[in-house]
């Protein structure tokens, strides 16, 4: 288990998700997606934010996708 083996599109999609239907959250939608444990899949998270992909106010559960985080989906999407 590690966070390396967890892309930040596979964080983007999952919070995405989380955005679009609630439920969930993005990590733990995350961790059934890549099997990983929900800690690794936190951590993976607070990468993407490091790396500005997403922000958050009180709890990086609920951060939603930056500017350059929804660029980096909307061009991997398209690319496929």
């Amino acid at each position: 288990m590690a966070t390396k083996d967890i892309t930040d599109l596979q964080v983007l999609t999952a919070q995405r998700e989380w955005l679009n239907n609630r439920g969930l959250h993005g990590y733990l939608r995350l961790s059934i997606a890549t099997g990983q444990c929900a800690k690794v899949c936190y951590f993976a998270m607070q990468r993407a934010h490091k790396r500005g992909l997403l922000e958050y106010g009180t709890s990086l559960r609920t951060a939603w996708i930056t500017e350059k985080g929804g660029e980096m989906l909307k061009n991997n999407i398209d690319n496929c």
